[in-house]
Parts: C-alpha cells; sequence; structure tokens
C-alpha cells in the first residue's frame, strides 16, 4: 500500500495554478501522483516555480491545450517549498512598496497591480495596467540593481487585474474569472439582451468595470428557457374589449409574462395560460410593481417611454381625431344651407 503522502493520480500532465490565479499547463513524466491541491516544484524558462495542481490535464480547457505544455513537472513539494514560498509573500509586499516609490518617482503613467517573485528567486514579475505605451527602461534597470534579479514588467487589462487581486461579486460570490471561469472569453451586449436586461444599468458590470463573466457563463440557460416564452413587443389579443396587448416584461424564474394595453394598463399572466389563450388579471398591484421595474430599467437604457407619457399621447390624438369630424359636420351644414 502506498504512505499517505504518495496517494493520488498519475496522469500524463496537470493543470497548475500559481499566484494571481494564473494557470499553465506541465507535464509529468516521471509519473508522480497528486491529489488535487497538492503542490509541486516545476521547470519553467530560466529556472524553478512552485504552484498548486488544480486539475488532470485531459480535463483542461481547449483554449489552455492549445497553449501547449509549459515544462516538466520535477517533483512533490516538501514541507520546507512551501514555507520558502510563504516567505517569498511576505518578500513581495517589500517589493510592490518599492517599485511603487520608483514608479512615482519617475512620474511614470502605470498603476501597479501586483509583484509574483519566482520560486528560485532568479525573476521578479510585476504586473501593471496603464491606458498608454509605458517607457519602463530605467525603471526595469533601477528594480535590478536593488533586488539583483531578473526584472520582468507585464502590462495587463483590467479584467486580468481583477483575476489577480480577487474579490467578491454583488451575488456574494468570488470572481467566476478566479473560480469557475479559466479563459476570458468575449462578453457582449447581444448576451445581456438574451438574459432581459437592461444594457444601461450598472448592475450588470463587474469588479473590473466589465460586463459580468457570468453573463456568459448562464447564456445557455436563459436561452434554453427562453425558448417557452413570448418575444419582448409580441402581441395578443386580451379579451374583454382590451384590443391587444404587448409584452414588456418576462420573468423566468416565477414563469410569468407582463403584458400592457394600449392605455398603459398592465396585467401579469402565468405563462401556462399564455400559451392556452387565458388572459386573466393576477392582481393590478402585482403588475404594476412588475411594469414599473421593467419600464425604469428602459428609461435608464434610453428606451421606449413610460404608460403615463404614452396615455398623455394617446389622449391628445383622441381629441384630434373627435375635433376633425366636427369640422366636417359643420361644413356639411352649411353646404346644406
Amino acid at each position: 500500500m502506498q504512505p499517505e503522502e504518495l496517494l493520488g493520480t498519475t496522469p500524463d500532465s496537470f493543470e497548475m495554478e500559481f499566484k494571481g490565479g494564473r494557470k499553465a499547463l506541465f507535464a509529468n513524466p516521471r509519473n508522480i501522483p497528486f491529489r488535487i491541491g497538492d503542490f509541486a516544484v516545476v521547470d519553467v524558462e530560466r529556472g524553478h516555480d512552485i504552484g498548486k495542481v488544480v486539475r488532470e490535464g485531459s480535463a483542461v480547457s481547449k483554449k489552455l491545450k492549445s497553449k501547449g505544455i509549459q515544462g516538466p513537472i520535477l517533483r512533490r513539494a516538501t514541507s520546507k517549498d512551501v514555507a520558502t514560498m510563504r516567505s517569498l509573500r511576505e518578500k513581495e509586499a517589500e517589493a510592490h512598496r518599492t517599485c511603487q516609490q520608483c514608479i512615482a518617482k519617475q512620474g511614470l503613467p502605470m498603476k501597479l497591480v501586483d509583484v509574483e517573485w519566482q520560486f528560485d528567486s532568479n525573476k521578479i514579475r510585476f504586473y501593471f495596467t496603464s491606458d498608454r505605451r509605458v517607457d519602463f527602461r530605467k525603471l526595469v534597470r533601477d528594480l535590478a540593481s536593488i533586488f539583483k534579479s531578473r526584472i520582468e514588467m507585464r502590462q495587463i487589462g483590467v479584467r486580468d487585474e481583477a483575476r489577480r487581486l480577487g474579490g467578491y461579486g454583488r451575488c456574494g460570490r468570488y470572481y467566476c474569472c478566479r473560480g469557475v471561469i479559466n479563459d476570458f472569453d468575449p462578453v457582449t451586449l447581444k448576451m445581456v439582451k438574451e438574459q432581459h436586461l437592461a444594457p444601461g444599468s450598472p448592475k450588470i458590470s463587474g469588479g473590473c468595470g466589465r460586463l459580468m463573466c457570468c453573463l456568459r457563463y448562464e447564456r445557455d440557460f436563459y436561452k434554453e428557457a427562453s425558448r417557452e416564452y413570448p418575444k419582448l413587443g409580441t402581441r395578443i389579443e386580451m379579451g374583454e374589449g382590451r384590443g391587444k396587448g404587448k409584452v414588456t416584461a418576462v420573468d423566468i424564474f416565477h414563469r410569468r409574462v407582463t403584458l400592457s394595453d394600449k392605455e398603459g394598463a398592465a396585467m401579469v399572466v402565468a405563462i401556462d395560460d399564455f400559451k392556452k389563450g387565458r388572459i386573466t388579471d393576477v392582481g393590478a398591484d402585482e403588475a404594476r410593481t412588475a411594469l414599473d421595474d421593467y419600464w425604469k430599467d428602459i428609461e435608464g437604457a434610453g428606451g421606449e417611454k413610460k404608460p403615463e407619457e404614452q396615455e398623455e399621447r394617446n389622449e391628445r390624438n383622441k381629441r384630434n381625431k373627435q375635433g376633425k369630424p366636427q369640422k366636417r359636420e359643420s361644413k356639411e351644414g352649411k353646404n346644406a344651407g
């Protein structure tokens, strides 16, 4: 029987995670057994580094596989290796302060995000963001003379910044980009509309200021669930002399549809009744609340007018139409006289 510390699987490769959520694929030529969460020392360009095993190579995404194997796994990390890694984290905090002082002294237009010290201390990576191209050659020379190590400056985007720093979203869970999502795929306004959200709402922006990653992560659910619901703007006969009503909101989770007639009056209908053509009022107050929330979102996005404004316009049109026949009647009376 294997000792406890040697239990695990021995696939050909493993996905390793380093500081700041940085991930890469590494080969396992020595068939060393690992379990998820174990630390391992790997061979990288110009030295060694230490990372955590997060999954087997066969389970990684196609995008990560396309980058290829970054190097071999050398050995299982010992308790001494883990202690060394933790001491480097303390040194990174000091390196961060030193680099900040150098940036301020040189007046460079850049924001320092994070510092990552390689396990063998041969290289230090400084991650930063900037709206423009930065000439940091003098900064690199100054840092190299201070730390006596190879310096790498890496410019990243705001989404990478959020991943490296981590944090919690408005849902109360850890950032998707640091947890369930490994690759940064495009998130578009089309996905926002498919989920019946207002494009101009600040609630759809993540900690990075861009559209939230979960909009893409949850897209398949909304596309599948929306198939049984009518599209916004669909018209249906409401009965009781109300004429045709327009679908103004869809509530997937409560399985309801909100309809609005030409006068602006609203009603909420269960999706099952909507399909069968049974349009009955389920509560005016509930309907008004649902519709008010919908018009609020639309107004914030610069969309259609509120029902009150529409109602005023309808009244003006009605008065104009009533005025025209009166003129025709007086004219006919004049001719008859």
